[in-house]
C-alpha cells in the first residue's frame, strides 16, 4: 500500500513558550491546592463513596466592577432520584494564584450543610439575605378603594388594558428596599394571580368604563 505523505494543516496554532507554561503549571498546582482546602471540609466518606464531588475552575467575570478572573467552587452531591442535585457554588474574586485559605475558611458552610446534602436535602449556601423592613407606606389617599372596578395596563397598545378588581392598598414585596410600595394589588378577570399598580395615575390604572 503507497502511502501519501501527511500534511500540516496551516491554523492559528501555536505552542506556549517557557513563562507561558510556567503560568498554567503554577494555576493548575494552586486549582489543586483549593480543592484540597476544600475538601478537608467535607466528611472522607462523602468523598470516598463518590455521593460529592468538588470542582474549582477559574471563570471569566462579566461584571466591570468585580476582577476579571474568579476561582469558582463546586461542592455537588448527588441528591435524591426527584430533587437532582444539591450542594453550593460560589466564587473567590481573584485568580486561583492569589486565593488563601482564609479565604476559603470565610466561605465554607458549616458541618450541618454537608449532613443535609449528603441526605438530599435542598439548603442554601450562603443563605439568602433577610428581607429588609418594610417601612411605612405612604400617607397619600389613593383614587380607588378596595373593590373597584378598573383597568391595568399590561402591554403597549389600546388593547393592553385588562379589567380587574382593586383587593388590597399598598401592596409591597418582602425583598423590596424599605419604604417602596405599590398603590394597588388588582385581581384580573382574566387570572388567578394577582398583579400591582406601581403607580396610582391613568397611564397605569384607571376606573373601569361601564
Amino acid at each position: 500500500v503507497k502511502q501519501r505523505p501527511c500534511k500540516i494543516m496551516a491554523g492559528p496554532f501555536k505552542l506556549p513558550n517557557k513563562a507561558e507554561a510556567e503560568a498554567e503549571q503554577k494555576k493548575r498546582a494552586a486549582i489543586k491546592q483549593v480543592k484540597e482546602w476544600v475538601e478537608s471540609y467535607i466528611p472522607p466518606e462523602h468523598l470516598a463513596n463518590h455521593d460529592c464531588v468538588v470542582d474549582v475552575s477559574e471563570v471569566q467575570c462579566g461584571d466591570p466592577n468585580c476582577a476579571p478572573i474568579d476561582t469558582a467552587v463546586r461542592i455537588i452531591y448527588k441528591g435524591d432520584d426527584q430533587g437532582g442535585n444539591v450542594g453550593t457554588v460560589f466564587g473567590v474574586p481573584c485568580e486561583a494564584v492569589d486565593v488563601e485559605q482564609s479565604d476559603i475558611d470565610e466561605m465554607m458552610p458549616p458541618a450541618e450543610y454537608f449532613d443535609a446534602w449528603h441526605k438530599g436535602e435542598t439548603r442554601h449556601w450562603p443563605p439568602p439575605p433577610e428581607n429588609p423592613e418594610p417601612g411605612e407606606p405612604p400617607d397619600v389617599e389613593l383614587r380607588f378603594k378596595v373593590g373597584d372596578r378598573v383597568e391595568c395596563c399590561i402591554a403597549r397598545g389600546p388593547d393592553g388594558w385588562a379589567p380587574g378588581t382593586i383587593v388590597s392598598h399598598w401592596f409591597r414585596a418582602p425583598q423590596w428596599p424599605t419604604g417602596q410600595f405599590a398603590p394597588y394589588q388588582i385581581k384580573l378577570d382574566s387570572s388567578e394571580n394577582l398583579i400591582f399598580a406601581p403607580q396610582d395615575r391613568d397611564n397605569c390604572i384607571r376606573a373601569l368604563k361601564q
